[in-house]
């Protein structure tokens, strides 16, 4: 049989000598000692070059076929990736945003959502129970998911109550798991809310700080002008930690970047820091994402800038105990199934007023909407059309990328929209960091060190591991 290297290895050498080597498509990875990382770069044929027969009696040949490293002379890698991608995204879970109200009572300055206002009536959450029955009758999705979005979605508690408890009941009916977050300020926690969300099967919260208080505070301000947010984020967290996996955000720019250690050292005092605790501070740069926030263009920080900092973030919560490796949120670099549950066929959004939207960030653009609930729930083919026709595998840059596995060409919506900004940072994540982040994840901090030497004498033990 012939074999040939995978157009989506990624040989990426240490300054020792030694190396790595990580398929975009399978997740292998093999660590390998400086003697053993010569021999694989002697024997491993360029993309797509066939492998010498000789070179099938190597003792790497097992752990790089093992590992799909090396694959059959006749794959088609990108097919099966495309197959994969429309196959997934046809199959993929009941994935809802639901925005029970618009309303806010925090004035941040790069919000994306825009200015709309208003909260969900009774009517429109009949019809939104009556959408899900009928989705969940006509397709079989696997699981549902909800993610409760706003504004603050939180100042709609009761909104969220009502609904969760006819998903629940749908989707126990339909015999399919249901899962719930929320998205929030983080201002309105207390036992009451944090009972609520526990009975609704809320089991993720996503809160945002930005830095210690006299940083957050300007930057997230109460819209009356009242007393300190992060105040009331700080007393109220403690009812929730430990009864939900938590996602810390700070979103960062150049003004605050360097002042979440301070905020790292208040969550340590607090107790908060630790894999019982299931407390995930993560740092996100800010862009702007929407017409609503371009205003934040001046203040973002270089991508140079926010990777210096998030090593050393990444680095300092692996000394404080947290599996960094273990979370998405730490860019550890995974095969793809498919990018955004926007181009999913059982992925909506639904805002307030009724309208239904593929994507979260055009919820305030009615023009985006590709249906409203309240027009006998239907969606508009044509305005579905562009969600359902794209693919990145019709873009020929994304095509020939070896990064494709990963990235999928990033966010539909910039794609579509042509957002070179949004685009050209992308793809300059996975080509100047994306094989960084796979050494830090490995322990060989920006490559700078390799911890051990592995030796391949003892065939019984594979050297590769497989990441799901």
């Amino acid at each position: 049989m012939e074999w040939k290297s995978s157009r989506y290895n990624h040989v990426i050498p240490t300054t020792d000598g030694a190396g790595v080597l990580y398929n975009g498509r399978t997740g292998a990875i093999l660590e390998l000692s400086r003697n053993v990382f010569t021999s694989l770069t002697r024997i491993l044929p360029p993309a797509d070059g066939f492998l010498p027969i000789e070179a099938q009696s190597h003792q790497l040949f097992p752990h790089l076929a093992g590992g799909g490293f090396l694959i059959e002379g006749t794959c088609d890698e990108l097919a099966l990736l495309e197959t994969q991608y429309e196959l997934e995204r046809k199959r993929s879970q009941f994935l809802i945003t639901v925005l029970p109200t618009f309303a806010c009572n925090l004035g941040c300055e790069y919000c994306f959502v825009g200015k709309k206002h208003g909260i969900m009536s009774a009517e429109v959450q009949a019809q939104l129970v009556a959408f899900v029955e009928e989705h969940l009758a006509r397709n079989r999705c696997p699981s549902m998911s909800v993610d409760w979005f706003g504004g603050e979605p939180l100042l709609a508690k009761e909104v969220i109550r009502k609904l969760s408890g006819h998903f629940i009941k749908l989707c126990d009916e339909a015999r399919i798991p249901y899962r719930a977050q929320v998205i929030s300020n983080g201002t309105i926690l207390t036992k009451e809310v944090v009972d609520l969300l526990e009975s609704a099967r809320v089991d993720r919260l996503q809160i945002t700080l930005d830095g210690p208080m006299d940083v957050h505070d300007l930057r997230r301000p109460y819209k009356s002008g009242r007393k300190s947010s992060f105040s009331e984020i700080i007393d109220g967290l403690p009812s929730a930690i430990k009864k939900f996996l938590i996602r810390l955000r700070i979103n960062v720019d150049g003004r605050n970047l360097h002042s979440v250690w301070e905020l790292l050292e208040l969550f340590v005092e607090k107790g908060w820091i630790g894999n019982e605790t299931r407390f995930f501070p993560y740092l996100a740069r800010v862009s702007p994402f929407t017409d609503a926030c371009s205003g934040v263009s001046n203040i973002v920080c270089s991508m140079e800038e926010f990777y210096r900092v998030q090593f050393r973030w990444m680095q300092k919560l692996e000394e404080l105990g947290i599996a960094v490796g273990a979370q998405g949120l730490y860019q550890f670099p995974e095969p793809k199934l498919y990018n955004c549950g926007a181009v999913g066929t059982n992925g909506f959004v639904f805002t307030p007023e009724g309208e239904i939207h593929k994507c979260g960030l055009t919820v305030d653009d009615s023009t985006e909407a590709v249906g409203n609930l309240r027009d006998q729930h239907v969606v508009s083919k044509t305005k579905l059309q562009k969600w359902d026709d794209y693919s990145p595998f019709r873009n020929p840059v994304c095509r020939s990328c070896e990064f494709l596995p990963t990235c999928l060409g990033g966010c539909p919506r910039n794609q579509m929209e042509s957002r070179t900004v949004q685009l050209k940072e992308n793809c300059t994540y996975h080509m100047k960091y994306e094989n960084q982040i796979v050494l830090f994840h490995l322990g060989h901090r920006n490559g700078l060190d390799m911890v051990g030497d592995m030796e391949m004498q003892n065939h019984s033990v594979s050297p590769f591991r497989i990441l799901q």
